[in-house]
């Protein structure tokens, strides 16, 4: 009983070194970068990491297989910190739909996916709904575009050779160099767009929410394209502009909090 007891503690220490190395890394790791910055033996490693992926801890890129945080870890922290992410953002997405009768929406990176945190619906008879959990392919969506304009360069080449771009809609976009150069006119611009690339009859528009130079999710607005005309498309961004610097004014005053 004992050496089992001793086996346990030393697994859970290593768990949790992974959790910390990569946490400490300023770019996604791979298995090697692992193996050599924490000596624990490869096959212990293997499956450490594969239970970590398993239970949500952490996440990998594509088929290069590099390690990140995985959602588990920040619902946790949510949860240590107070407020949920989605109690902290919906009054902000209220706030925005209610303007325009149209529905909004937070999401982050999870994986090769953009994953919604929290949103609000519009009221209209011809509306887009999405819920809490959502999952949908960066190239294809407004926020995902953010996402990707949010990458490093290394970040981005690993995805871009990972990831197979298949044609949601007759109006996605299944062209890389298509892709990368709209992934530059975003970051550019600050603006993502979708024009039915993943739903027909729907544009998103989406801006980033920050800290400082921190990236942390993306705000956006889904339109039926018949409702999406340039008069009011100024007016999206101009107030998308100022609600997403309130955001992060907010987030970041719980942080520091």
């Amino acid at each position: 009983m004992k050496s089992t007891d001793t086996r346990s503690v030393k697994s859970a220490d290593r768990a949790l070194d992974i959790l910390e190395q990569v946490a400490a890394a300023s770019e996604p790791l791979s298995f090697s970068q692992l193996l050599t910055g924490l000596g624990i033996p490869r096959s212990s490693l293997f499956h450490l990491l594969n239970n970590l992926l398993a239970r949500g801890y952490l996440a990998q890129e594509g088929a290069s297989g590099r390690y990140f945080l995985g959602g588990k870890v920040l619902r946790l922290a949510d949860r240590i910190r107070g407020p949920s992410l989605s109690v902290i953002v919906t009054p902000f997405l209220r706030e925005l739909s209610a303007e325009f009768n149209e529905t909004s929406a937070f999401c982050v990176r999870s994986g090769d996916a953009a994953e919604v945190v929290a949103s609000v619906s519009s009221s209209q008879a011809l509306a887009y709904t999405m819920k809490a959990g959502e999952r949908a392919p960066l190239y294809a969506i407004s926020g995902g575009k953010i996402i990707l304009a949010h990458m490093s360069a290394s970040e981005a080449n690993s995805y871009f050779s990972s990831i197979r771009l298949e044609a949601i809609t007759p109006h996605t976009i299944t062209s890389a160099s298509r892709l990368r150069k709209q992934i530059a006119a975003t970051r550019r611009d600050g603006f993502g767009y979708s024009r039915e690339e993943f739903t027909a009859g729907i544009t998103g528009l989406a801006i980033a929410v920050l800290d400082q130079s921190r990236f942390l999710g993306a705000l956006n607005l889904a339109v039926p394209t018949v409702r999406f005309t340039s008069a009011q498309e100024a007016r999206f961004r101009d107030r998308m502009t100022s609600v997403a610097a309130a955001l992060s004014h907010a987030l970041r005053s719980l942080a520091s909090a």
